[in-house]
């Protein structure tokens, strides 16, 4: 992020497995509660993350059908692990630094970058919550290389 000339703020706290978690350790910080999904296609040859809003819910069916994917399901915690080194519960865009996936699609739930200015997200680390400007997200993906859409779920 130093790099990048983002401007960010960490919380450190106990490891959580889950953003409910996470949630009770940032109370009263500003900032959009993410989650972020590793999901695949039916033959697991294209993966696609999606971050979005923590509050809101995802049907499988419909996401399926915004991305354009039969069958979409999640990636196995043992892929995971074998993709990006993470294990669930603290997956998130800073996964793929360093590691550039050509079948990984990053996609951004269009309410959650329209209703917040600021996202929080574990930096492959859930001791620790980052909140960064929510536009910062976009210099990482191309810092990276990535792209990414934007989709309403």
């Amino acid at each position: 992020m130093a790099q990048l000339e983002s401007p960010y703020k960490i919380v450190e706290h106990p490891a959580s497995h889950s953003t409910e978690e996470s949630d009770h350790y940032i109370e009263g910080h500003e900032g959009c509660r993410s989650k972020t999904l590793v999901l695949a296609n039916k033959k697991s040859t294209q993966f696609y993350m999606v971050i979005m809003d923590d509050s809101k819910r995802v049907e499988m069916n419909k996401l399926g059908e915004v991305l354009g994917v039969n069958r979409l399901h999640f990636v196995s915690e043992e892929r995971l692990e074998s993709m990006l080194g993470l294990q669930s519960g603290i997956v998130s865009i800073y996964g793929l630094v360093d590691n550039k996936m050509d079948n990984m699609h990053v996609y951004f739930d269009r309410d959650m970058l329209e209703e917040h200015d600021i996202m929080t997200l574990h930096p492959n680390d859930n001791t620790k919550t980052i909140f960064f400007p929510m536009e910062d997200c976009f210099k990482i993906l191309d810092a990276q290389c990535y792209t990414y859409t934007i989709i309403d779920i």
